[in-house]
């Protein structure tokens, strides 16, 4: 075999493979938000702690047909995932209540309570379970079996420092339709 067949051969092969490495992630990339090879958020996350606790977000909805269905949110706001989650996590908290410059219907809120450490966590959740709701409804008509009779968000912690017990439940929110 000459050189030429060989350097041919060569360099169909080494495309070829290139081709394979490199066109799914474009793709994943272009078309798809969070899967792997990579997604482009999770690449400039830090990694996790091991001895730090870790409180994470799971949202359900139950359809008229009566079956539980899991939702990714991020495809409901159109947002990064980290954000979504961020949000939930600051409304869990009642950060809103404790901002230096509080909206005027927190301000109430706050003010008919007496103060934001009496309130229940989470207490604008079912605000935010219901528009996410209605955003997904909008997509489907009453008449589908996919349309949401409520919205749910459990709350899980997992207390680090062991690899297991990832899902410790903490509380849940619930909101009908």
């Amino acid at each position: 075999m000459s050189q030429i067949h060989v350097i041919r051969r060569f360099r169909i092969k080494y495309t070829i493979l290139t081709l394979a490495f490199f066109l799914p992630l474009l793709w994943s990339f272009a078309r798809i938000r969070n899967v792997y090879p990579v997604a482009s958020w999770n690449v400039m996350t830090r990694g996790g702690e091991f001895g730090k606790d870790y409180t994470y977000f799971v949202l359900r909805g139950e359809t008229i047909s009566g079956d539980l269905i899991d939702l990714p949110a991020v495809k409901l706001t159109d947002a990064m995932r980290s954000r979504t989650w961020g949000l939930v996590a600051a409304i869990a908290n009642n950060d809103s209540l404790k901002l230096r410059s509080p909206h005027p219907k927190n301000v109430a809120l706050r003010a008919a309570d007496g103060n934001v450490e009496s309130l229940p966590d989470g207490v604008l959740m079912k605000e935010l379970l219901k528009s996410w709701g209605e955003i997904f409804n909008e997509s489907h008509p009453p008449s589908s079996p996919d349309h949401l009779r409520a919205l749910q968000i459990d709350c899980y912690r997992w207390p680090g420092g062991q690899y297991s017990n990832y899902s410790e439940f903490v509380q849940s929110w619930r909101e009908e339709l």
